[in-house]
């Protein structure tokens, strides 16, 4: 048995057409002969589901919020890796977080909630909260910012580590995802073998930015055509699509 593991945005789904046919017919392929799918991806659950029900994709686990929720086929949490509301209240009070006019997205385990929302997304699936009542949930398990570029991201990642070493961040080209530390899709990954005993298997794992090169790097994975330059150098090899990864290795 094979255990492929892709990103979703701009890596299984193309950010100007979505996920392409070839994708979906290659995950077929690849399950029917006893292969196991799953998605890793900075979303939670409640996010990608709202994307995959436009498309025909069985998942057999998914790796939400940068490895800090894995869940099964049947969409069950496996294991979760919660921000405590003792560490919001204090990373609340960062200038990073107060004393900015960024979107936010507040992620928890089955939820999602918005602070000054992002134009692009509906509020009817992330509805608003202030950062004092984000502050007061047990279930935040990442929590988002958007940025004007790139570049701040990388900052913010600095910053971080300097004034609050317990949380790390995740960054996504202008989106920094913001976990405990040492959670990455790398860390859900180790953590999904051992829960469920795929020590032995072979895994192929495909990403296209900054968030998906732990597990790219760990699992000597591949990236698409479509990544930046620094992923062509990181990853064992540049594929056309995660389609023509699957049915490369079947």
């Amino acid at each position: 048995m094979k255990i492929a593991i892709s990103d979703f945005d701009g890596t299984l789904k193309d950010f100007n057409a979505g996920v392409p046919k070839l994708n979906i017919e290659a995950i077929h392929k690849w399950r029917k002969v006893g292969n196991k799918f799953g998605i890793a991806t900075g979303r939670n659950l409640k996010m990608l589901l709202f994307d995959l029900k436009n498309y025909d994709i069985t998942l057999d686990f998914a790796i939400c919020v940068n490895g800090a929720v894995i869940v099964d086929g049947d969409k069950d949490i496996l294991h979760s890796v919660k921000i405590p509301p003792s560490v919001m209240e204090n990373f609340i009070k960062l200038p990073m977080v107060k004393d900015v006019d960024n979107p936010m997205i507040v992620f928890c385990e089955r939820k999602i909630f918005s602070i000054r929302p992002y134009p692009e997304m509906p509020l009817a699936l992330t509805p608003e909260i202030t950062l004092e009542e984000a502050a007061k949930r047990d279930d935040v398990v990442q929590f988002g910012i958007k940025f004007k570029t790139a570049d701040e991201p990388v900052e913010a990642i600095k910053k971080l580590a300097r004034e609050f070493p317990m949380l790390g961040g995740n960054q996504n080209r202008n989106f920094l995802d913001i976990n405990i530390s040492g959670v990455n899709k790398r860390y859900g990954i180790e953590k999904l073998i051992e829960l469920m005993s795929w020590q032995d298997c072979p895994f192929f794992v495909i990403g296209d930015d900054k968030n998906d090169l732990p597990m790219i790097e760990c699992f000597n994975g591949y990236t698409v055509k479509n990544a930046a330059p620094f992923m062509h150098e990181a990853a064992n090899k540049v594929y056309d699509t995660v389609g023509d990864m699957l049915l490369d290795n079947l």
